[in-house]
């Protein structure tokens, strides 16, 4: 009896422990990459633990969420069977998050200690992401400020002539596009999930009014049409059946045309579109010489046509970076531009397969928005999540793939409401 019991006790501390280092690995997402991928190493060290010393119950719990789990690894298994034509271990090391997250971190996600917990999970995430968008943000208003003869002076711009609150000046940790997406998703977590989150409406307003005027300065065209398109959701949820149709006929053109004024005060994005159309009118290139991502979704587009089945492989980035070159590309072909286009990226690389996938993975997020304990969060999700991969490969980079394949398994995994209640780490039924 005595060690069924510590091998209980063992069991709810694993639990536990697998749960607070994915708060830790939420909580330091938007710090230095290396930070979290500790943080995840440990998370998925526990949920093997849990593997092992439950096997039996997990494996037919696993059965009743199989579908969600194999979306991701049949992803992932594909990159398998592509590296055995071009074995170089790069082009595997990241996908790893595909496979492992979904089947090590399951224990976890379908835990009632995970449900009893989940106000805790948001706000690790949430607190991560204001506290480094705060860190950036004071980093650049005391590196603009000078004391010369007693006097404090304020200086925004730097010798370049360029703003210390410019997207390549604010964004130090990791891609800019990247951060946008996290903070958008930050948005949507205070604007939808204020019932798990205990913080009051007028602080949860600040705080996405203060991280929208963030989205404003990392300057992402993307991410300020992702955040319009919140907003016109945010709306749409709170109004009743009878206004919505009406009222939405106003409030979209009125929320667009604000977005292009805001817009427009944005020297990044006011310089990247006038330089936009000078150089279209010079060059007369047309819409697929625009700028960086047209010329690289036409490029793509083109070698799409002669691989659609099978695609070109695990080595796409070098053989779009060929594409580039024979069109005249040339910057284009010296950085090696992915796709920037996450459906693109994905029909050039594995071709049909791949794209169905793909389809399957943002099919099963639809699919469970009634079953999950947050469906307008997987709405708001869906919105961040696609028009992002209509601008960037998220799904190619570690800072998108472990952003993606975490919240599918946040949002799908877990099914029943939280019982605050309850101080059991039985797993749910």
């Amino acid at each position: 009896m005595g060690n069924i019991t510590k091998f209980l006790i063992r069991k709810d501390s694993w639990i536990a422990s697998g749960f607070f280092t994915l708060c830790l690995t939420l909580f330091l997402m938007p710090f230095p990459r290396s930070w979290s991928l500790y943080a995840l190493g440990a998370f998925l060290f526990f949920g093997f633990l849990m593997w092992i010393s439950d096997f039996v119950k997990l494996k037919e719990l696993f059965g009743q969420k199989w579908l969600i789990v194999l979306a991701p690894v049949c992803y992932f298994l594909l990159h398998i069977i592509y590296f055995m034509f071009d074995p170089k271990w790069i082009y595997l090391e990241e996908k790893l998050m595909f496979f492992l997250i979904p089947i090590l971190g399951f224990p976890v996600f379908i835990s009632d200690y995970f449900s009893k917990n989940l106000s805790i999970l948001l706000k690790s995430f949430i607190y991560g992401i204001i506290l480094i968008c705060l860190f950036l943000f004071l980093r650049s208003t005391w590196e603009s400020i000078s004391f010369t003869d007693g006097v404090i002076n304020f200086e925004p711009l730097t010798d370049q002539n360029l703003s210390r609150y410019n997207w390549d000046q604010l964004s130090i940790f990791e891609h800019p596009t990247y951060l946008t997406i996290k903070v958008l998703w930050v948005i949507c977590l205070l604007a939808f999930s204020g019932s798990y989150l205990n913080i009051s409406k007028t602080i949860r307003l600040l705080l996405i009014l203060c991280l929208s005027i963030i989205v404003f300065f990392l300057s992402s065209r993307a991410g300020i049409l992702i955040l319009s398109f919140i907003l016109i959701y945010f709306i749409y949820s709170y109004l009743n059946m009878t206004r919505r149709r009406i009222l939405l006929l106003l409030i979209i053109p009125l929320i667009l045309f604000g977005v292009y004024k805001i817009t427009s005060l944005n020297r990044r994005m006011n310089r990247m579109m006038v330089e936009t159309i000078e150089r279209s009118a010079i060059e007369k290139t047309g819409i697929k010489g625009l700028d960086p991502r047209t010329k690289s979704w036409f490029s793509a587009m083109n070698l799409i046509k002669e691989k659609p089945v099978f695609g070109v492989g695990l080595n796409a980035r070098n053989i779009l970076a060929a594409e580039y070159a024979r069109q005249g590309y040339k910057t284009e072909a010296e950085l090696k531009l992915n796709a920037h286009n996450q459906f693109l990226e994905t029909q050039l690389t594995f071709g049909v397969s791949g794209t169905l996938i793909l389809f399957w993975m943002l099919g099963i997020l639809f699919m469970k928005r009634k079953e999950s304990w947050g469906s307008e969060l997987i709405y708001s999700f869906l919105i961040v999540v696609i028009f992002s991969m209509f601008f960037e490969s998220i799904l190619v980079r570690q800072w998108g793939i472990m952003f993606f394949i975490l919240f599918y398994c946040f949002l799908t995994m877990s099914n029943v409401e939280p019982d605050l209640r309850s101080g059991s780490t039985r797993y749910f039924k």
